[in-house]
């Protein structure tokens, strides 16, 4: 998941939107869903100095792709799994101390894309735990994952009209529209928390600074 290159690849075509989308875009759906924050003004400063500091890493060399973790997980050995090897940094109710919430009020919104059970998986089993990587195995990563995205994490507003064209990957967690409407298979209900902010940017704070 490097950042190396990341703002030369937009404006690019992303299927969850349906559109062509820019590096401030990219860069709020960061915010809006793997942080549950508030979008930031797109020609405000920060954006600036966050779209500045990506295109400072455009020469450096992307990382080698990884092998992708498909397996399905079990809940009773993630739970197991999770406090052998999770709980000491990101507590035994998923809330984090110095490290990320993983579940709960303060971590990310099932708009997320670690909220996928592929992808968490797939972070788990190459980057988890932080200072031990590579110890966990493919099921393993898996099991942890699906008992991970078992527990309540805040809702993302809006959430049901992404990938308008009904094309929505076979793991995403919520029903959307589109897949409802082309007669898809709904994925099964998560519990969800009522969201702690609004994704989309205050109105008076919409101009440049």
């Amino acid at each position: 998941m490097s950042w190396f290159g990341s703002a030369a690849r937009y404006p690019r075509y992303r299927s969850r939107k349906g559109t062509e989308e820019t590096i401030q875009q990219r860069v709020n759906e960061c915010i809006a869903r793997s942080l549950a924050g508030r979008a930031l003004p797109e020609a405000g400063r920060e954006m600036r100095d966050i779209v500045a500091y990506l295109d400072s890493l455009g020469t450096l060399p992307r990382s080698a792709a990884v092998d992708t973790v498909r397996l399905v997980g079990n809940l009773a050995t993630g739970k197991r799994v999770y406090a052998a090897s999770c709980a000491r940094c990101h507590g035994a109710d998923g809330s984090g101390s110095l490290t990320p919430a993983v579940w709960g009020a303060k971590s990310y919104s099932i708009g997320a894309g670690l909220a996928r059970q592929t992808v968490l998986a797939t972070f788990v089993r190459w980057n988890m735990p932080y200072d031990h990587k590579d110890t966990l195995s493919h099921q393993q990563a898996a099991d942890v994952a699906a008992y991970v995205l078992s527990r309540p994490r805040q809702d993302h507003p809006g959430k049901e009209k992404d990938w308008p064209k009904g094309d929505p990957p076979a793991d995403v967690a919520y029903a959307t529209d589109s897949a409802r409407k082309a007669g898809k298979p709904m994925p099964a209900a998560r519990p969800v928390l009522r969201r702690r902010v609004a994704p989309a940017p205050k109105p008076d704070n919409s101009s440049p600074r």
